[in-house]
C-alpha cells in the first residue's frame, strides 16, 4: 500500500511541475515561433535585409520583391527576434535599428492575387 501512495504522490508532483513550466514558456503577447499572414507587397518597404510586411522583415531578395510588387501574398515562416542597438547621442553616424526587429528567414511565399 505504501509504494502505491508514494507512486501517486510522485505522479502528482511531476504533473504539477510540468504544467507550471509550460505556462512559464509562453506568455500572452509573446511572439509566435511560426507565423502566417496575407499582405500586399510594396517594394517601397524594401531594405537590404528584405521587405517590411505586417511588422516583420521578410528575408527575400530585391529581385524577388520586385517580381512580387503590387501582388497580395501569403507569407509563412519561422520568426527570429533581433535586439536593437543603442546609439549614442553624441555620434554623427547612427547605425542599426533601435527597437527589436522580427525577422522571417527562409519564408514560404504564395501569390494570392495579382
Amino acid at each position: 500500500m505504501k509504494p502505491a501512495i508514494t507512486f501517486l504522490l510522485l505522479l502528482f508532483t511531476i504533473a504539477c511541475f510540468s504544467q507550471a513550466t509550460d505556462t512559464l514558456k509562453k506568455q500572452p503577447g509573446d511572439i509566435p515561433e511560426v507565423v502566417s499572414f496575407v499582405a500586399k507587397l510594396d517594394i517601397t518597404n524594401a531594405t537590404k535585409d528584405g521587405i517590411y510586411l505586417n511588422g516583420y522583415v521578410v528575408n527575400i531578395s530585391y529581385e524577388k520583391a520586385r517580381k512580387l510588387n503590387g501582388k497580395t501574398v501569403r507569407v509563412t515562416g519561422k520568426v527570429r527576434m533581433v535586439k536593437g542597438v543603442q546609439n549614442r547621442p553624441n555620434e554623427d553616424v547612427q547605425q542599426g535599428r533601435e527597437g527589436e526587429t522580427k525577422y522571417i528567414e527562409s519564408p514560404k511565399i504564395m501569390i494570392i492575387r495579382n
